[in-house]
């Protein structure tokens, strides 16, 4: 069956047996589908209950990550990949119903798309509706205006600037070409954090970026032990990637590239630790893009802050 699949859907697993099965419900029963299982040294379970599970459906695929994260469990999953396009989802997410079959329409009516994303609904585990990604991000808000009923549409020219400025990627939302994944190298694992934004900017230097701007994937906010409750490491990967690419952004779209470091300086004053260095930031992100987000950042700096000369 998998010889046959359209998209090989990969999906890194740790200590997730409590969602795992919404996870796989979530992506319906189409035989053209190749489920990718990498447990990357669960203890909880779940390497048990996705045996069970790929003995009942035999689209599931069981592969047996090195406990050495996410990024390198996909990596596997990317390298086992039958399908000419994978899909990925983490396990414990929920897509939508029609969200895989949306976007493998968009792929086969433009086949030139490097990957494709989709709005996301932020989600709490006690079920609590915490807003869409797009309607967070003012640049793309304004530039695309996207509702559930817009059209799928290209980036355009300058998609990595757009994703420079504003990350608006959701990884459990890609659909990407599997020759290009290999070609890129999948995911850089050294970052320890935010290596998915890395890949989509690499991505979208190398082909067309294509957006299905309604909410088709559900995302679990503050899952207890999740990668991205590792402020700190997170904070010093997204410095240490936009090095790397803010060249590239500025000169596709040097105002969205200034609008990507402001956004970096606010996310450094919100992880810093004294009032008067997370003011200064929060200042120093006004002046390089002027903003009515930016500039509400900086007048709760000024509220909230101590005197210049306290420690």
């Amino acid at each position: 069956m998998s010889d046959r699949a359209s998209v090989s859907v990969v999906i890194p697993m740790r200590d997730v047996a409590a969602f795992l099965r919404a996870a796989l419900a979530s992506i319906g029963p189409d035989p053209e589908v190749e489920i990718l299982l990498v447990d990357d040294g669960s203890r909880d379970g779940t390497a048990a209950l996705a045996a069970a599970l790929a003995r009942r459906d035999s689209r599931i695929r069981l592969l047996r990550g090195e406990g050495r994260g996410p990024s390198a469990a996909r990596n596997l999953g990317v390298a086992a990949a039958r399908a000419p396009l994978i899909a990925f989802l983490d396990a414990d997410d929920c897509w939508r119903p029609g969200k895989l079959a949306r976007q493998l329409a968009l792929h086969r009516q433009h086949p030139r798309l490097g990957f494709s994303f989709t709005d996301y609904r932020h989600v709490t585990p006690a079920g609590e509706d915490r807003g869409s990604c797009f309607g967070y991000w003012p640049h793309f808000a304004a530039r695309h205006a996207p509702t559930p009923r817009n059209p799928a549409f290209e980036l355009g020219e300058d998609a990595l600037a757009q994703i420079f400025a504003e990350n608006v990627v959701g990884t459990s939302t890609v659909v990407a070409r599997t020759d290009l994944l290999r070609e890129v190298g999948g995911f850089r694992t050294e970052w320890g954090s935010a290596e998915d934004w890395d890949l989509w900017l690499r991505l979208a230097a190398r082909a067309p970026v294509g957006c299905m701007p309604a909410v088709l994937v559900d995302y679990l906010m503050h899952r207890p032990g999740a990668v991205s409750r590792q402020a700190g490491k997170r904070a010093r990967a997204i410095r240490a990637i936009a090095v790397e690419h803010r060249q590239a952004a500025a000169r596709l779209n040097p105002a969205l590239a200034r609008a990507g470091e402001a956004g970096l300086l606010v996310a450094a004053a919100e992880a810093a630790g004294r009032r008067r260095s997370a003011l200064l930031l929060r200042l120093r992100a006004l002046a390089i893009a002027p903003s009515r987000r930016v500039m509400r950042e900086a007048i709760r700096g000024v509220l909230t802050a101590r005197p210049l000369s306290a420690a």
